[in-house]
């Protein structure tokens, strides 16, 4: 067998393998990315064994079947007739063109196949290596942090916009510079996402992976199985996250961030967390879920090995093996007949034709409201909470109340402190009245006005503390739900607030576009064109609301490419809701 031959018949036996196992996971109806994840780490094991299998495991025939030549035709044999060489002008045979013919026909096509096949491998695996260069690089470069989660050592770069898993024996959890600015549910859902790669032992998985790819490039089966190891990897950690933050739509908007940030730098061998397919796709998968996935048992791992191990060695062992060939029941001589001359047909394709419509920029975005987190201005004792969870409320209405005690003393105080240096006032005019104003008189009686003003400074300031233990609604929208209970003592510096309010008329909607569509966008934003915008559902069917671009962010990302836009839409019938998702399409060329 020639290196050729081999090549061609492992592609052909992992294959059959690889889609094998495919419609066994469609037939079963395999939901749960843990065990889809599983049988095709089975099938990626099984494929880099079918050459060590087939050498040692005894060979099986495989009786292929052939169709018997029907006895009623007579084989024809076509071939050119023989022609007596033809004259030249110069009294020469074409005797040297045959002779051209017969070396272009004696090149090696199997050895000049081979040279490509190694080419190409080499490449690939050229690439891997350099990815794992670059991302030891990143590594040494990168600085502790002193923190572990589970035993796994956490580490921070400025090289990385992604949470990104590096490392092979050792793995380690790298974060972006900003991770300390996160809150603690974002951080828990980031790192329950990569201690998940590292349990499964992904990046060794994904190596091997790249390592079959590079060897079998020739099959696109190859690529569909590293494609299929990586999604399914992704969205097993991306349910782990789930399990943890508990808010599918706080951990949508969080991958979200990532995807948009970019992965920059983070080295072909990690296992970043914003990496696989179409962002919008990853998104409604993560918001649509209703199961997450709980990992893979022993009874599943069992099955997927029940299931696809007979396969893997019904594709290693199988030989093929052609049955006899029905001989014909005539015994014609076979006819030699001339070429004809081929017919060329002249063939027309019509391509259908479109309907001209509106230019329209698309992209993925998300409802932005208008929203104020209110907080306590003075620290107290939450008396009453007057305002029912998800109720519109208006501006200046009275949310809650805080006990006034501790700042009624203060306002008395002051008042107290300001009609003494009053009176006093008045006495000291009194007691002078009639005397001359000598520069002594003006110099007291200036001093008892600023004490005056002292006093009255305190007075509105103790009225003011006092006034903010009636906690007020800034703006008119929707309330959320409570974050404290009545009998609680709150202060100023809570992060949380008492709740947050949410204006939804108008609302937001924030969307990026890539830099290569800013120009004609700024040309007829400049112009101060209204650009309608409208907001779709997930699935691009329904058209929720329309409105207009309103800004224009004032810098590009350079990790992505794209700029952010802003759209404000009147949403009187509330369709919009904050923090949804949406399609959006930008009608750039409309008046």
């Amino acid at each position: 067998m020639t290196a050729i031959q081999f090549l061609v018949e492992w592609a052909l036996r992992s294959s059959i393998l690889i889609l094998s196992g495919a419609l066994l996971l469609l037939m079963f109806r395999v939901k749960d990315p843990s065990i889809r994840l599983a049988a095709w780490t089975v099938m990626l094991f099984s494929s880099l064994a079918i050459p060590a299998l087939t050498a040692a495991l005894p060979k099986v025939p495989l009786i292929m079947l052939r169709v018997a030549a029907r006895p009623a035709e007579t084989p024809v044999v076509l071939h050119e007739a023989t022609r007596a060489p033809v004259p030249t002008a110069s009294g020469r045979d074409n005797r040297a063109t045959t002779n051209a013919a017969g070396d272009s026909r004696h090149f090696n096509w199997a050895g000049a196949a081979l040279v490509m096949y190694i080419l190409v491998a080499l490449a690939l695996l050229l690439r891997l290596c350099v990815g794992l260069a670059m991302s030891l690089r990143l590594r040494r470069c990168s600085r502790a942090t002193d923190q572990a989660t589970e035993g796994i050592e956490i580490r921070e770069s400025d090289s990385v916009a992604a949470p990104v898993t590096l490392g092979i024996v050792h793995p380690a959890i790298m974060l972006p510079a900003d991770w300390r600015q996160w809150d603690a549910a974002k951080l828990d859902a980031v790192l329950a996402h990569e201690r998940s790669h590292i349990r499964r032992h992904d990046p060794a998985v994904q190596l091997l992976s790249a390592i079959h790819r590079a060897l079998l490039w020739h099959s696109p089966l190859s690529w569909f199985l590293h494609k299929r190891i990586v999604r399914a990897a992704e969205e097993a950690s991306d349910d782990a996250a789930v399990a943890v933050m508990r808010d599918r739509a706080l951990y949508a908007e969080v991958l979200l961030g990532f995807i948009q940030r970019g992965v920059r730098r983070a080295g072909w061998l990690g296992v970043p967390m914003a990496r696989y397919g179409r962002a919008d796709k990853r998104i409604h998968r993560i918001l649509d879920a209703t199961v997450l996935s709980h990992g893979i048992t022993r009874w599943s791992l069992a099955t997927i090995l029940a299931l696809i191990s007979p396969i893997a060695y019904v594709v290693a062992v199988a030989h093929p093996q052609s049955a006899a060939q029905v001989p014909p029941t005539t015994s014609a001589t076979p006819v030699p007949v001339a070429l004809p001359a081929p017919r060329t047909v002249a063939q027309h394709a019509v391509a259908a034709q479109l309907k001209p419509g509106p230019a329209g920029l698309q992209s993925l975005g998300y409802v932005a409201a208008y929203t104020v987190i209110v907080k306590p201005r003075v620290d107290g004792q939450l008396l009453s909470v007057n305002f029912k969870e998800g109720d519109q409320v208006q501006e200046g209405q009275l949310l809650a109340t805080i006990d006034p005690r501790a700042y009624q003393p203060q306002v008395a105080q002051a008042e107290g402190q300001l009609a003494r240096d009053q009176a006093e006032l008045a006495d000291f005019k009194l007691y002078y009245k009639g005397s001359p104003q000598t520069k002594d008189f003006e110099l007291r009686v200036a001093q008892f006005e600023g004490s005056i003003k002292i006093d009255q400074a305190k007075v509105d300031d103790a009225n003011r503390q006092l006034s903010y233990t009636q906690i007020l609604s800034p703006i008119r929208g929707i309330a959320g739900l409570r974050q404290v209970d009545p009998g609680n003592i709150v202060h100023s510096g809570d992060p949380n607030g008492i709740v947050i309010i949410n204006q939804l008329q108008p609302i937001a909607v924030v969307f990026t576009l890539f830099e290569d569509s800013l120009p004609q966008v700024l040309a007829r934003f400049r112009q101060e064109a209204s650009m309608p915008v409208e907001a779709w559902n997930r699935a691009a069917t329904v058209r929720i609301a329309t409105g207009r671009l309103t800004g224009v962010d004032n810098q590009i990302d350079q990790a992505t490419g794209t700029v952010k836009l802003k759209a404000m839409f009147d949403n009187k019938d509330g369709a919009l809701f904050p923090n949804q998702f949406v399609n959006v399409r930008l009608l750039v060329n409309t008046r």
